[in-house]
């Protein structure tokens, strides 16, 4: 009997049977100028985790940056999905409609008050992104996309988006006051267990994920090949958010300072990745200031709307809480988050604080140079966090840290002039 004779005769995988090899190089090339954008961040996340030790507490500030990086990771590659179907598309006119075309662009045309054409943001929920983005790329290759079944994978997804929003946007009601080892190792096991459900389902079109899903990174255990192995068979804690209430206000302000300022010295005086002057630590750093800074304002814009001892109308309620009232199709109201202009929040809120509570009227400008950095570099910021299809993450300087930093302390300091009855706390960390 010959080897071929008694060797198991598999099924051939379907996943394999009539591809469409013209598809394959639409991929291909496109791939090619979006590497980076697909895999740097998902790389820093899984570098820094080492760092975040499960029996230390005080590994708080790495664990939020794990966070931070792997939702980034994931906003990156729904961004590069998203375009994939825009390229596959322009190739193949009559693959999608107008529609979904709107959909993928995240914006639409419509008509003003004049009869003229412009264009807006369409607004998208995350969660509902993840599940539409890729069932759509499923339709360019005859495939049916099916949101990760698992019940664990839909948790985890859930959680790390929560746990992102609620370290870079703090609420009063949704702050994270314990972010530990399991929060960090779960956002990257949330991405990855994404990452595979769309690569295994639509293989081999996107068959570069492969690498970098099952690459075990250094100091890695051989038994590490499977993703999503670092929570798996653990018991989630579930510490879940705090009430900023139950919490010391100034156990708040001065921990979300200090952390941020830890993370960034060690930024700064860390090694640089071999192209660049920044690192994983300087791009992560680099969001926490901004998160801090709102943190900051969250805080004390909520301590005093929630005393009770001061009167403020509700357009300024709303805009302290992010909040935003509609009424439904039943005539009920309804409430959805609706974030702001950075700009708008850091002007805005000191000077209704000024005006509610204090009773009198303060400037604050962002005129000078430093104001202007705070500016800049928010725009920074929000690229490392919404990479966009077709260009590099933002590698972030030690330069640019830097000048972020003393941007944000020297508008910290014009506040503690301009009132310092509500920031004069400032001062302490100013001179350190």
């Amino acid at each position: 009997m010959s080897r071929d004779e008694w060797l198991p005769s598999l099924p051939p995988d379907p996943r394999l049977l009539n591809l469409d090899n013209d598809l394959i190089e639409i991929i291909f090339e496109h791939f090619k100028g979006n590497v980076n954008l697909v895999g740097i961040h998902l790389r820093d996340a899984r570098n820094m985790l080492p760092a975040v030790k499960e029996d230390h507490s005080f590994d708080r500030v790495y664990a939020k940056a794990v966070v931070i990086l792997a939702a980034a990771a994931l906003e990156a590659n729904l961004a590069y999905l998203s375009d994939l179907c825009l390229a596959i598309s322009a190739k193949r006119p009559g693959l999608y409609v107008q529609t979904q075309l709107d959909y993928l662009r995240g914006s639409e045309e419509y008509l003003n008050d004049k009869g003229d054409i412009r264009t807006r943001p369409l607004k998208q929920r995350l969660e509902e992104k993840l599940k539409t983005v890729p069932s759509l790329l499923g339709r360019a290759m005859g495939r049916d996309y099916e949101f990760p079944p698992s019940a664990s994978a839909t948790r985890k997804l859930r959680e790390t988006i929560a746990y992102r929003d609620a370290i870079v946007h703090p609420r009063w009601d949704r702050y994270a006051q314990i972010v530990g080892w399991y929060e960090a190792a779960q956002a990257i096991d949330a991405v990855e267990l994404y990452l595979d459900s769309i690569s295994s389902q639509l293989h081999p079109y996107l068959a570069f994920y492969f690498p970098m899903l099952y690459t075990i990174p250094p100091g890695g255990d051989k038994d590490d090949v499977d993703i999503a192995h670092r929570t798996k068979a653990r018991k989630n804690p579930r510490r879940g958010f705090s009430n900023m209430a139950e919490i010391s206000i100034t156990e708040i302000i001065s921990r979300e300072w200090l952390e941020a300022q830890m993370l960034t010295e060690f930024a700064l005086t860390s090694q640089c990745e071999g192209d660049s002057d920044g690192s994983m630590l300087t791009r992560a750093a680099l969001v926490l200031l901004y998160a801090m800074l709102d943190a900051q304002l969250s805080v004390i814009a909520q301590a005093y709307l929630h005393n009770g001892k001061f009167h403020f109308e509700q357009p300024e309620v709303l805009f302290f809480t992010e909040m935003a009232l509609g009424v439904d199709t039943d005539g009920e109201i309804t409430a959805t988050e609706g974030h702001q202009h950075f700009k708008q929040r850091v002007v805005g809120i000191p000077r209704v604080l000024a005006r509610r509570v204090l009773g009198k009227e303060i400037t604050v400008s962002l005129g000078d140079r430093r104001g202007e950095d705070l500016l800049r570099y928010k725009d920074l910021r929000d690229e490392v966090m919404h990479p966009y299809v077709g260009k590099d993450p933002p590698r972030v300087s030690k330069d640019e840290l830097r000048d972020a930093e003393k941007a944000i302390q020297a508008y910290f300091a014009q506040l503690a002039v301009a009132a310092p009855e509500l920031f004069r706390a400032y001062d302490v960390f100013l001179k350190e």
